[in-house]
């Protein structure tokens, strides 16, 4: 290969995204384009105190996220406190062709299927997750009535939001397979998996953006005309979402 092909092979590999990690990795979808949901608020706009909180219970768990009511997942929340709490449900067949995950990528486990998910169809969406960010900027009843977003990007997120020194959007976060397909995302794409993001930024360029998810650890970010995708796809998997 001369000179001249060379460079421009390389060039191919690097502009527009990154790939990080031990492992080859799938990309995401040239062609991806999530609308996102009008339902869809930003945390960063704040809370209406005179929401329903709905009734779902909040019990103490011990480290393994089993307490009296079943096993149960829980986030930062609005203070940090880490007891923002959604009680799972195992996965099965009965949930329908929009859980019906691919064999995982080269047999890497980080690409396993999960084996819970909350269910978003009786949960408050504007529940604050973290200081910035609510339950329906990373899922949505429109992108799968079954979903999950792991803790430890809930977590990553936030620092980036902190360091950022201003608002993030989240476009997209968690979708299920059918939901996936139908935006051109790819097979294995992260967003399946609960630990993606497709997000802009009130402060910061595309290119910034992309630069401080690479400084917190993303595996893989892509930048497109409207958003940057980051994702943390060689992080360990949340153990009460995959087992």
């Amino acid at each position: 290969m001369n000179k001249a092909l060379l460079t421009s092979f390389v060039l191919s590999l690097v502009v527009g995204c990154s790939s990080k990690g031990p492992h080859p990795s799938p990309g995401e979808g040239d062609e991806e384009y999530d609308p996102g949901t009008a339902s869809d608020e930003p945390g960063d706009s704040g809370f209406d105190e005179d929401d329903d909180p709905g009734d779902l219970p909040r019990d103490p768990m011990d480290d393994t996220g089993d307490s009296d009511g079943g096993i149960f997942v829980c986030y930062p929340g609005l203070n940090e406190l880490g007891d923002t709490c959604f009680p799972l449900v195992d996965a099965g067949t009965d949930l329908g062709d929009g859980y019906a995950y691919p064999e995982p990528y080269l047999d890497n486990p980080q690409y396993n299927s999960p084996t819970r998910y909350i269910d978003l169809r009786v949960t408050d969406h504007s529940t604050a997750v973290a200081p910035n960010f609510n339950f329906g900027e990373f899922m949505s009843v429109s992108k799968g009535p079954f979903g999950l977003f792991q803790v430890h990007a809930v977590e990553t997120l936030q620092a980036i939001r902190e360091a950022s020194g201003g608002a993030i959007t989240v476009n997209s976060g968690y979708r299920n397979v059918t939901y996936n397909e139908g935006v051109g995302g790819a097979e294995h794409s992260r967003h399946i998996y609960g630990d993606a993001v497709d997000m802009t930024s009130a402060v910061l360029s595309l290119s910034a953006l992309a630069e401080l998810c690479e400084d917190f650890g993303a595996g893989f970010t892509r930048l497109y005309d409207s958003h940057v995708h980051c994702d943390w796809r060689d992080d360990p998997l949340d153990t009460l979402f995959f087992e």
